[in-house]
């Protein structure tokens, strides 16, 4: 019988880590009774208006094939890229820039008047109109514009090799 169990816990154990390494994140905004916007990732409450459920994708980069050290730094300092839809330069060498140190991340492209009021929010600006294109998150702290050598650095501190292998 104790065999049994431990076949059990085993197979529970296995069967939850083949859940996909890569999920989509929720981040709900509402306007509460005095007009003013929120943004949480939990429910709103039930008096909330203008509830709007966005889904931002994750990278679509196998974390089980990463190196070791990267997906250390993964965990602890997941990395966010914010971008323009069309016609940004520095966007592209931004991602282009993350994508040959090797660094998983997830990009939020600003195609909305609602998505640069999440941008504001989530890189601690008052208001949209300061979100500046590329911005990097490296574990909740925010970098405004790409500037390759800010950028590494913060990447560097978090534990990110210099180089993708």
């Amino acid at each position: 019988m104790n065999t049994k169990i431990n076949f059990i816990a085993i197979f529970a154990i296995a069967l939850a880590s083949a859940a996909p390494a890569t999920q989509a994140q929720s981040v709900i905004r509402w306007v509460d009774a005095a007009g003013k916007v929120h943004y949480s990732d939990q429910p709103p409450p039930p008096d909330a208006k203008k509830v709007e459920q966005r889904m931002m994708k994750s990278s679509s980069i196998d974390m089980d094939k990463l190196p070791y050290a990267t997906r250390q730094a993964a965990e602890r300092f997941p990395v966010t890229l914010y971008t323009q839809a069309e016609g940004c330069p520095a966007c592209g060498e931004a991602r282009k820039y993350l994508q040959t140190r090797g660094v998983p991340f997830t990009e939020v492209k600003i195609t909305s008047e609602a998505d640069a009021d999440s941008a504001a929010k989530m890189l601690g600006k008052a208001t949209p109109q300061e979100v500046m294109v590329p911005s990097l998150v490296v574990g909740g702290k925010p970098y405004d514009g790409y500037l390759e050598s800010g950028w590494a650095a913060a990447l560097t501190a978090a534990g990110y090799p210099a180089k993708s292998k």
